[in-house]
């Protein structure tokens, strides 16, 4: 029964995490990953590695279920010398055949003269777990 009850507490306690795949093989923004009411990280490539660029202490929040499918979202900015980022992070679940879509909307506004630049990036599910 400690056992059972332990191993309970420990499947309860542990964070669900999803890791979204870009549909892009080239792009500079090759994976997301979002630990449920914890932290979301974006991922970019430095040469071959992949490795966390931007991490936010926050995760989307719900903002649609209906029609089979749950949606997520959130607006995030970071700051530097050179640019101002808005990162516009969402994903959807569609719960009839269990997988995830996402989507990040990057803007940069840079501090000089060069003009706004928007990104857009689609992701795929890699595994929920």
């Amino acid at each position: 029964m400690k056992k059972i009850i332990l191993l309970l507490f420990i499947c309860l306690k542990s964070e669900a995490q999803i890791q979204f795949w870009n549909t892009n093989a080239s792009s500079k923004m090759p994976l997301f990953e979002v630990e449920w009411n914890k932290k979301t990280t974006i991922y970019t490539k430095v040469g071959k590695e992949t490795k966390p660029m931007y991490v936010f202490n926050k995760t989307p929040v719900q903002t649609l279920n209906s029609d089979g499918k749950t949606k997520y979202q959130m607006t995030v900015e970071n700051s530097d010398n050179i640019a101002k980022r808005i990162f516009e992070i969402s994903y959807t679940h569609y719960r009839q055949t269990n997988i995830y879509l996402g989507y990040i909307k990057t803007t940069f506004v840079y501090h000089d003269k060069r003009p706004t630049k928007i990104v857009e990036e689609k992701f795929e599910t890699l595994k929920n777990s």
